[in-house]
């Protein structure tokens, strides 16, 4: 059995929030509160596989909550995980929080060495 992503209204838990939360951080190599192309490149190879594409950096700017220069906010970085996880798609949102090593209780249980560079 896994711990609930989402509460009734559809925000996410608390122990989900934190869990991205720490994610976000851990790409935010600068401490800037914001990730950068570089830094949002790294979370996306780590998770994906693969960099974000022009389109998706486009689309991801236009809207999600970032700076004016075009910098994931941490606010917007959970409104991507909400709209995946709303849509449906928690199996998805499930792979990415265990490939950043949390378990289903989303307690941190092996932090990658990958993520972190």
């Amino acid at each position: 059995m896994r711990a609930e992503l989402l509460q009734d209204n559809l925000e996410f838990t608390l122990k989900c929030e934190e869990a991205l939360t720490e994610i976000f951080e851990r790409y935010d190599l600068d401490k800037d509160g914001a990730l950068n192309d570089k830094e949002i490149q790294a979370f996306a190879v780590f998770t994906n596989g693969a960099p974000f594409t022009e389109s998706d950096l486009s689309d991801i700017r236009t809207n999600l909550d970032c700076t004016e220069d075009g910098a994931l906010l941490k606010g917007g970085f959970i409104q991507l995980y909400s709209l995946q996880t709303n849509a449906g798609d928690d199996d998805e949102t499930w792979a990415d929080l265990k490939k950043h090593g949390y378990n289903s209780d989303l307690e941190l249980v092996n932090k990658p060495k990958e993520s972190s560079k």
